[in-house]
């Protein structure tokens, strides 16, 4: 073995036989993921392996008892607050694609060894390798979870995943966000082996030394994507219009990630070049980014719930009077939005157009009411703003009188109400709408202060100074 040479939280170590061990270990984090120091790293460690007269190929592996968890979620979050152009938020999505471009056309064979879970970017850069040996282990998961995220797969895995079982398994795998074990990836193509723990390194050094191919199939001359791709064909077209059609039904065109995901798939494979393609995922990515649902999703979800169950949450101090007073609020709006003529049917949508699970009528306990005959004619839009914003007025005098704070109004709104995950819950919503906005369209939406939307006098003097629930994250 050479000494190790260290490129920022890689490890990079030539073995007698000439292949490069290289070592993934984030420093001060119990799990690998991504940083933008790992995003810079595998691009360096790619350009000395090609330039390394001593090693024939490489071998990347984990120095911890995981593979590689995915991206920097409290890093993501904070972008959208950054207030970046489009062009900025181009140039900081798009090194880590550029770097696993460098790895896979370095002109050497580089095979991966994941000895754990591998979701997110940490699958991206498996399918970045020339071959890929999974640990032989049921608990293990494979995925590319970004759609729960209100993002996209940013590492190429829109692009590399179709080039390697065809457009339909991956839409389904990509647009789900479902996580796989290493069988069935195996039965995908996904991976091409699976090895017991004490086997695992070894099997990816012997191909590298006896097997090893330094070019994705994607590079050759002549490569086709298995199924075909071209919407000119008849089931490529077909699979299209169907996802199209599957994804406004599910989420009712509130969420980008889904429809910017099927853009990049269908987009991306029409294309001669795997770099053209590769610069469509990260514009859309880019784009996601500077949209608030992601951050919305990310903050609530994932960073503030902490791991939590639902039940956990539940039992929280004051939970169910949260969970009570916002469905009174929507009922109520409900009611009162019948009592002035709307139509039932169209309040039952709009509801369900916001994103809620049921429309305010339904979740009512006095069956039947005598609806106004005289029909007025409401938008949706204004319909569904009015629901949204009653749920949101409540909350607020929660956060206003206890007994929650922020955080937990907003886990419980979500995890246990009902209210529409993209916007991170009613104090959220508030906050993204922008507080002076807000106020103004409660007042709008309720001119004659008769549908119980007026703005109490503190949350008008916090929109007056400029404040917020959440701080900015910058």
């Amino acid at each position: 073995m050479t000494q190790p040479t260290q490129f920022g939280p890689l490890g990079y170590r030539v073995s007698d036989r000439g292949v490069a061990f290289i070592t993934i270990d984030v420093s001060d984090r119990p799990v690998n993921v991504l940083t933008t120091g790992f995003h810079r790293a595998v691009g360096d460690v790619a350009a000395h392996l090609a330039a390394d007269d001593q090693a024939v190929g490489a071998v990347i592996h984990s120095g911890k008892d995981s593979f590689m968890a995915g991206g920097d979620l409290k890093r993501i979050v904070r972008y959208y607050d950054m207030q970046r152009s489009p062009a900025e938020a181009y140039e900081q999505s798009r090194t880590y694609t550029e770097s696993l471009r460098k790895l896979e056309t370095c002109g050497k064979p580089v095979a991966v060894a994941v000895n754990g879970t591998a979701l997110g970017g940490g699958l991206e850069l498996a399918l970045a390798c020339h071959y890929r040996v999974v640990i032989d282990d049921p608990k293990v998961l494979l995925g590319l979870p970004e759609v729960k995220l209100g993002l996209l797969p940013a590492g190429g895995g829109t692009q590399r995943l179709p080039r390697l079982i065809g457009l339909k398994a991956a839409a389904e795998l990509i647009l789900s966000g479902r996580a796989i074990h290493p069988q069935e990836a195996l039965d995908l193509g996904i991976i091409d082996a699976v090895a017991n723990a004490g086997e695992l390194l070894q099997t990816a050094e012997t191909w590298v030394l006896d097997s090893g191919v330094a070019q994705q199939p994607w590079d050759r001359k002549g490569f086709r994507i298995p199924g075909g791709s071209k919407l000119n064909d008849m089931s490529i077209s077909r699979l299209f219009q169907l996802q199209t059609a599957r994804i406004g039904a599910e989420y009712r065109h509130n969420y980008p990630a889904p429809i910017a995901i099927l853009r990049c798939l269908f987009n991306g494979t029409t294309v001669n070049s795997i770099d053209t393609a590769l610069k469509i995922e990260t514009r859309e990515f880019a784009a996601l980014t500077r949209d608030p649902v992601a951050r919305n999703m990310i903050r609530t979800l994932f960073i503030n719930r902490g791991g939590q169950s639902r039940e956990e949450i539940m039992s929280k101090q004051g939970a169910a009077e949260i969970r009570d007073r916002l469905q009174q609020a929507y009922i109520q709006q409900g009611r009162l939005l019948a009592a002035t003529g709307v139509k039932p049917a169209l309040i039952e949508n709009a509801g369900w157009a916001a994103g809620m699970p049921a429309g305010p009528l339904s979740l009512s306990d006095e069956g039947e009411e005598p609806y106004a005959a005289n029909q007025a004619l409401e938008d949706v839009e204004s319909v569904k703003q009015r629901l949204l914003c009653a749920q949101a007025l409540a909350a607020a005098e929660l956060f206003h009188t206890g007994p929650a704070d922020a955080v937990t109004i907003d886990l419980v709104s979500t995890l246990c109400c009902g209210f529409p995950s993209y916007t991170g819950g009613p104090l959220s919503y508030i906050d993204t709408v922008g507080l002076k906005t807000f106020v103004e369209r409660c007042e709008t939406l309720d001119p004659d202060r008769a549908a119980g939307l007026e703005p109490p006098a503190w949350l008008q003097a916090m929109a007056t100074a400029g404040k917020r629930f959440y701080p900015l994250n910058t």
